[in-house]
C-alpha cells in the first residue's frame, strides 16, 4: 500500500509496484502495459508487457491524454521514448503537492478505470463467441429446414465476371 498525500486530505491507494535499485517506482498492475515512474527526471515512462502487443499503443494513448487531462503530466512532452515501443512524459512540478504522490494516485484511478473497461471488453467478446457458437432455437435453423431453390441471395447461377483486359 502506498500512502500519499495531495493537497490537504490524506489519500491512500493499492497498487502492485515495487522499487528498483535506482529508485525508480515499477507500477506492474496494468494488464496491457507496465508503468515507470522516475522521481529523479520527474518523468513516467510506459511500454508493453511482453505478451500484449496488440491494444499497447491504444493504452498508453489513453494513459497519457488521462495524466493530462488531470493536469499531471505536460502534453507536450509526451514522446516515444528510448526503448522500443516506449512512450514517456515529464511530470508537472507543483508548488502545492508533491507531483510524483499525485501522479501516482491518477495513475490507480487509470488502472481502476481500464480494469472495469477491460472486464466489459473480455464479457463481451465472450458472449459474441456464444452467439455464434451456441445460437438459440430463433437465431438458427436445422439442416434441410430452408427448401433449395434454384436462385438464392445475389449469386446468380451462370452469371460471371470477366475483367474487361481477358474480354474477347
Amino acid at each position: 500500500m502506498i500512502n500519499i498525500r495531495v493537497g490537504g486530505p490524506q489519500a491512500s491507494t493499492k497498487l502492485q509496484a515495487r522499487k528498483t535499485l535506482d529508485g525508480n517506482l515499477l507500477i506492474m498492475d496494468h494488464d496491457v502495459i507496465d508503468i515507470v515512474l522516475l522521481p529523479e527526471s520527474s518523468r513516467v515512462l510506459t511500454f508493453p508487457k511482453s505478451q500484449s502487443v496488440e491494444d499497447a499503443y491504444g493504452t498508453q494513448s489513453r494513459f497519457f491524454d488521462f495524466l493530462a487531462d488531470k493536469g499531471v503530466v505536460d502534453r507536450s512532452s509526451v514522446q516515444a521514448g528510448n526503448i522500443f515501443s516506449s512512450i514517456e512524459g515529464d511530470i508537472f512540478e507543483s508548488k502545492h503537492a508533491n507531483g510524483l504522490q499525485a501522479a501516482v494516485y491518477v495513475i490507480s484511478e487509470f488502472i481502476a478505470d481500464e480494469a472495469d473497461a477491460l472486464k466489459t471488453a473480455e464479457s463481451y467478446e465472450k458472449n459474441l463467441e456464444k452467439y455464434f457458437t451456441e445460437p438459440t432455437d430463433r437465431d438458427s435453423t436445422e439442416l434441410g429446414e430452408v427448401p433449395q431453390q434454384a436462385e438464392k441471395g445475389a449469386m446468380v447461377p451462370g452469371y460471371y465476371y470477366i475483367p474487361l483486359r481477358y474480354k474477347m
